[in-house]
């Protein structure tokens, strides 16, 4: 008995291990030949991935020092100003101070008075109070005790104040070298009024050179402004400023600055007008306002340089700007911006305020 279970037991043993061995040769492994294979695949793929993160780094890289060349480039070839600007002026030439209607004439449906509590300068400002049916024309004038010379001047102007709103070109700005103020050297607009508000308006004259002997002054209606209240006041030559100076150079040893000279053929301060020319420097103005482009400039080399029209390093130039065509060109207290650009170089921008008081040479710091 005990001989029959022995021999059952080594039988399910040996059966046993049997199956554990077909067990172990129907198993597959890794060989090494295969481990190789994938290793190797995983350094390719790597290596590709490598190449291409590192080509992409060289090309941005590049590229960015590119730009930073380029900005660097841009900045060496701009100019700065050296010291304070420059300016020239003229003092105010007065028409009229307005303090009296002695000398004034009025139009019909128009009345003249005197004015003393309500007044810009001086004792009085003159009260013109124009009836409904004045339509248009001439409302009044002043004929001057002598004659005034405004040749000097870009601008004419006068304090006005008016009890309704009134818009631009209704009302007109007379000079004239004849007495009556019959046929107008200038007419200029007085612009649109905010009532009751004094308004400081002063215009650019079209012909300066009309105006060596203004005879009379006055004010006229181009649009009816119906029943309206004006007064008036201190009609003058304004203080302004006509042109401003620039000492440059260039901002950095670099290439030079182009400085080709231009010709203002018309005389009106602007190069924008002028066929056939390829302006490359362009200067513009900026002020409350207006904004006006292409302005007339011109140069002069100061100290030592090689004659040329580049401002190149070590060099000064100094730079005339012409504000004729500025209108209305400044006055005193004026904040002004310019913005002096070169061909493809980066611009110098200037902002400045007009002194208080004017003078035919000035420092602007």
């Amino acid at each position: 008995m005990r001989m029959s279970v022995t021999r059952r037991l080594e039988s399910v043993a040996k059966a046993a291990r049997g199956r554990a061995v077909r067990a172990l040769r129907s198993t597959r492994g890794i060989t090494g030949i295969e481990t190789a294979i994938i290793l190797i695949a995983f350094v390719v793929v790597a290596s590709v991935f490598a190449y291409a993160v590192l080509s992409a780094g060289i090309f941005s890289a590049e590229k960015g020092k590119e730009a930073v060349y380029a900005g660097l480039d841009r900045a060496a070839s701009s100019i700065s100003l050296v010291g304070s600007m420059k300016a020239d002026g003229v003092v105010a030439t007065v028409l009229t101070t307005a303090d009296s209607t002695a000398n004034w004439t009025v139009s019909g449906s128009v009345t003249l008075a005197s004015e003393t509590d309500d007044r810009k300068e001086g004792t009085a400002s003159i009260r013109l109070t124009i009836a409904g049916g004045f339509t248009t024309g001439l409302i009044a004038y002043e004929d001057l005790a002598s004659t005034v010379d405004l040749s000097g001047h870009y601008a004419a102007g006068l304090w006005i104040k008016s009890d309704t709103t009134l818009a631009s070109g209704v009302l007109k700005l007379l000079l004239d070298d004849s007495a009556g103020c019959g046929s107008p050297e200038e007419s200029l607009d007085v612009g649109a009024l905010i009532a009751a508000t004094w308004t400081k308006v002063h215009r650019n004259v079209s012909d300066a050179s009309a105006l060596t002997a203004v005879a009379c002054t006055g004010l006229s209606a181009a649009i009816d402004p119906g029943a309206v209240v004006l007064l008036i006041d201190l009609i003058e030559g304004p203080p302004e400023i006509q042109k401003v100076h620039l000492a440059l150079t260039s901002a950095l040893p670099t290439e030079g600055v182009a400085f080709v000279p231009q010709t203002d053929s018309n005389g009106d301060g602007l190069l924008s007008d002028e066929a056939g020319q390829a302006n490359l420097l362009v200067i513009s103005y900026l002020d409350t306002n207006q904004l006006v482009r292409d302005l007339a400039w011109s140069t002069t080399e100061l100290g030592r340089g090689d004659g040329d029209v580049e401002l190149e390093s070590g060099e000064s130039f100094l730079l005339t700007i012409e504000l004729r065509g500025v209108d209305p060109v400044p006055t005193a207290n004026t904040v002004m911006a310019f913005h002096i650009a070169p061909h493809q170089e980066a611009p110098l921008v200037l902002e400045k305020i007009a002194p208080t008081n004017i003078t035919p040479s000035m420092l602007i710091p």
